[in-house]
């Protein structure tokens, strides 16, 4: 169901009522000593805690960081967030962390990566592609994700925390303009409009005048976004002593191209009927692409002190709308492309009731209730033959139209405990029990053949239901005031359901992952430096991976996997004012136990790729880079009243393969960012940037694409080197 005009109008002027209250402080930090690095503030055990006491392995970046490194949106973040990387599948979000991905893409499909925006699960996978809006920090947790949090993850999760008003008025507006002709906006007001209420505004758009690649068939710019609006608007209530209410209403509108791939240039397998037609490497032929996605909703959190406990319940509504078109053989060929639209709609109701802070003995306990729906309003793929052999269901199809909705209905109950077994040393036990039914409803399919007869298949309803207990067992030991040590054993599980491109496969199973963890968190050098390390070990059972079966995308169950790897994260502060940041992930192994019905490719003597299906077992997990670093320098200097900020951001891939027949790899590649800001004395900023300085060519899509028997390889770059200027305010 989509938002009606009226339902956007009213969220939009309520928001738009909010008089100039106060800017939200960072949140994510506290000071320390007077040249030492900040406390980081995170609430991966449901609450606030130093990210140096928690006995998981969490990486963390405030909103300064990301504007220094040239961070706006999810799809870059890999910069200046270690251990996490997004890709993204014709608008669909496809984010990893320690490598853990998938390329699964379709309505009830969820990411191994759960994300969660103040407190509020987003299921949908269009709504992970999201420009920042007033955000204040970022946390991703690593490793599955099983007890605290409602629904379960697989790969680890990402917490997006936004400001929050408080009674002082205060506010904020960043102008930017850069190459191709980017104008961006980002505006935030907030303070007190009463003793107990506090409110603000948070607005951001972009548009871009010019593409970064062009489609050469149409004339028309591509990779370009023509829109991307978003309002965010938080209310506080502090009615009595002990109680507080929050109310946070927002929307966001997006238009763009960035799902234009191509066959690759220089690609020696191209098929006969698609010559290889050459042009600037983020060119493309062919129909236009195009994602028009819409979204919005209100959560409202309320948090009562019960005598010592604290009863905390979130309730959430969230509702989108998705149009995504795009070239289906990436030629100027007519031989094959794609239109549908996607409605999403969910809500969610948890409740935790937690016992007080920093006691011997600390405890929550609570329940997650979660409705969702994911439907096809209308899904439409047309074939033109032109030389494209066809086998199975599709052979001499011209039109396939398919109508089918998916609906999650899933209820758990969880507790955790964390006991001081001696001054140093403490023991953590958690549990969660979940529920889930799954199931796929209103499934019509019409196939329209080359003589123009037409065969409709309808499917009755399905339903499929599963109870899975997930837990987490860890010891922690404080070495010293500065130094921690901790042991992990953690299960989560990524849901199963069933596939709404292809209709007639059986549900697949739930993905259950058991990951034990070894790290190190210090802090030394008086507060100068803080080197954080993990070990871990990863046993998947059931892992679910996209494939292709009879012409159509699927996600099937292919057996077991292991991966285990090792991370450090260093921080630095040497002098004054420059903060040095490095990470390193080393993945050496990662790979299939039991992958014997894969989709294997190999080159067509008359070009394209042959699909067979064989076997990957022993294949290295697609998405997975053996080598992972980033690294920064930030760097303030006094320049009279004023100050002077330099910020240099260097982030690595070793490269990775796309798919599970390891056939073809994104090689090595490496980006670099770079600003200058200057801050005057009344608060006003002047900032020179660049991202990807050196031009790098990178693909954020790639792989082989199946059309049954038959496959070619496509790809879709990322963002070229992009330059401006931001002119900022602040008081």
């Amino acid at each position: 169901m989509h938002l009606s005009m009226k339902t956007r109008a009213s969220v939009i002027s309520i928001a738009l009522a909010i008089s100039m209250p106060a800017f939200a402080q960072d949140g994510s930090s506290t000071g320390t000593a007077d040249y030492g690095l900040n406390d980081i503030v995170v609430t991966a055990q449901k609450r606030a805690e130093n990210l140096q006491d928690v006995p998981i392995a969490i990486s963390a970046v405030n909103a300064d960081t990301m504007a220094a490194s040239g961070v706006t949106n999810v799809s870059n973040l890999m910069v200046a967030l270690p251990g996490v990387d997004f890709k993204a599948g014709n608008g669909f979000a496809l984010p990893t962390i320690r490598g853990v991905a998938s390329r699964a893409a379709s309505p009830g499909f969820e990411a191994p990566v759960a994300l969660y925006v103040d407190d509020v699960y987003y299921a949908s996978q269009l709504s992970g592609l999201m420009s920042f809006n007033n955000v204040a920090q970022i946390a991703a947790l690593k490793g599955p994700q099983g007890t605290l949090f409602g629904r379960n993850a697989t790969a680890g999760l990402m917490q997006i925390t936004t400001r929050e008003p408080g009674q002082d008025l205060s506010a904020k507006i960043d102008l930017s303009y850069g190459n191709y002709e980017t104008v961006r906006v980002a505006s935030y007001v907030g303070g007190g409009l009463a003793d107990d209420v506090a409110a603000d505004l948070a607005l951001s758009y972009q548009t871009m005048g010019k593409g970064y690649g062009l489609n050469r068939t149409t004339g028309n710019d591509v990779l370009r976004v023509n829109h991307d609006f978003g309002v965010r608007s938080k209310w506080v209530f502090t009615p009595a002593d002990g109680t507080k209410v929050r109310l946070i209403l927002d929307y966001v509108d997006q238009e763009n191209s960035n799902n234009a791939s191509r066959v690759p240039v220089g690609e020696s397998t191209v098929p006969p009927f698609a010559p290889n037609f050459g042009g600037r490497p983020r060119d493309i032929e062919g129909r236009d692409p195009l994602i028009r996605h819409r979204e919005g909703g209100f959560s409202l959190k309320i948090e009562q002190d019960i005598g010592s406990l604290q009863l905390v319940s979130i309730t959430a509504k969230r509702e989108g709308r998705t149009d995504i078109t795009f070239d289906g053989d990436y030629t100027a060929v007519n031989a094959r492309y794609i239109a549908f639209r996607q409605n999403d709609s969910q809500f969610s109701q948890e409740v935790q009731l937690l016992s007080p802070s920093g006691g011997p003995f600390t405890w929550v306990l609570g329940g997650y209730y979660f409705n969702g729906s994911n439907e096809y309003d209308s899904f439409n793929q047309y074939f033109m033959g032109a030389g494209i052999p066809a086998a199975g269901p599709l052979a001499n199809a011209v039109h396939l139209q398919l109508l089918d909705k998916s609906k999650t209905n899933s209820i758990s109950g969880f507790a955790q405990a964390t006991a001081a077994i001696t001054d140093r040393l403490k023991a953590t036990a958690g549990i969660r029990y979940t529920s889930e039914k799954r199931s796929l409803v209103g499934v019509s399919q019409t196939l329209t053949f080359v003589n123009g007869t037409s065969a409709t298949q309808i499917v009755p309803d399905r339903a499929t239901r599963f109870g899975k207990a997930t837990w987490r067992l860890a010891l922690d030991y404080e070495i010293s005031d500065d130094v921690l040590g901790y042991i992990s054993y953690n299960r989560g599980f990524r849901s199963g359901g069933y596939n709404s491109n292809n209709i007639t496969l059986p549900a697949f199973s739930p993905e259950v992952l058991d990951s034990y963890e070894i790290g190190l968190k210090t802090d030394f050098l008086d507060k100068r430096a803080r080197l954080n390390l993990a070990a871990y070990y990863y046993d998947f059972k059931n892992i679910q991976v996209f494939a292709s079966r009879d012409g159509q995308i699927a996600v099937l169950n292919s057996g077991n996997a292991k991966q285990y790897g090792l991370e450090a994260d260093l921080q630095l502060r040497p002098v004054d004012r420059l903060t040095l940041t490095g990470s390193y992930q080393w993945v050496p192994t990662a790979k299939y136990l039991d992958f014997p019905a894969a989709n294997i490719f190999t080159p067509r003597a008359a070009g394209g790729y042959n699909s067979l299906i064989g076997s990957a077992t022993g294949n290295r997990l697609l998405l997975n880079p053996e080598h992972l670093v980033t690294a920064s320098a930030d760097y303030e200097a006094e320049l009279g009243s004023n100050k002077l900020g330099f910020n240099v951001t260097f982030y690595h891939n070793g490269g990775f393969f796309w798919d599970p027949d390891n056939v073809i790899r994104q090689k090595a590649y490496s980006l670099v960012n770079a600003s200058v800001r200057l801050v005057t004395d009344d608060q006003l900023t002047f900032s020179v940037w660049a991202n990807n300085i050196t031009d790098k060519e990178y693909t954020t899509n790639g792989g082989i694409q199946g059309f049954g028997p038959f496959g070619m390889q496509r790809e879709a770059l990322g963002p070229p080197r992009t330059y401006g200027v931001t002119l900022g305010y602040a008081f």
